[in-house]
């Protein structure tokens, strides 16, 4: 089961993850660590657009869940590019 944790343990890789966001908990971002600006004021980046959030804009995160290779059309042992944080799923 996956289950949302701290913000503190996001991961800070430049992969894809699902966040809370603090001033509006019932919405979800798909959004990434820029490793680039990790100096910068807005660090966080949102997939829907180019813009950015302050570190502390989150307040928990998961991963995606794993890809069905059936539904993704992988093969057995490949995973799409999603996962490893180069793009998104189709629909996100």
């Amino acid at each position: 089961m996956w289950s949302w944790r701290i913000m503190d343990r996001a991961p800070r890789d430049g992969r894809w993850i699902i966040a809370i966001n603090r001033r509006e908990p019932d919405r979800r971002a798909v959004i990434r660590w820029d490793p680039g600006s990790s100096d910068d004021r807005e660090p966080w980046r949102v997939a829907s657009c180019d813009h950015g959030y302050a570190s502390d804009a989150f307040t928990d995160w998961m991963p995606f869940p794993p890809w069905p290779a059936e539904e993704a059309g992988a093969g057995e042992g490949e995973t799409p590019a999603a996962l490893g944080g180069q793009t998104l799923p189709n629909g996100l």
